[in-house]
């Protein structure tokens, strides 16, 4: 069965075709947020989670500098990094390389966000 198809109903496939390809990229550019601004509480969250990382070595050390890095980034408007703080958080009582995945993605959010990792 051989199906033909006039130029209308080909300019109205191809016209369906490109709202759904728009939809789909507005979609998920909305879903991932950009860097966002590197506010007071961020800052002291990146901070807070760079000077404690190499000194958490166990769970329990893990838990409690997540407990202190998310103290500081509830109070932040920058959602990433918010996000990302929440995520290492639950990663911290996991294995070492969940611990280790969550805090580059934490560091990379902190970095994108123009978070300077110098010493202080």
């Amino acid at each position: 069965m051989k199906v033909k198809l006039n130029k209308r109903q080909l300019a109205i496939g191809v016209a369906v075709v490109a709202v759904v390809l728009v939809g789909l990229v507005i979609s998920r550019s909305a879903q991932e947020a950009g860097p966002g601004r590197l506010d007071d509480a961020a800052d002291r969250a990146c901070t807070t989670f760079a000077e404690g990382f190499d000194d958490a070595a166990t769970r329990t050390a893990r838990l409690s500098l997540a407990d202190e890095v998310n103290k500081w980034s509830t109070g932040s408007e920058n959602e990433r990094i918010a996000d990302r703080a929440v995520a290492m958080g639950r990663s911290a009582n996991e294995s070492d390389a969940e611990w280790k995945s969550g805090a580059t993605a934490l560091t990379q959010a902190c970095r994108d966000a123009g978070w300077d990792a110098s010493p202080r």
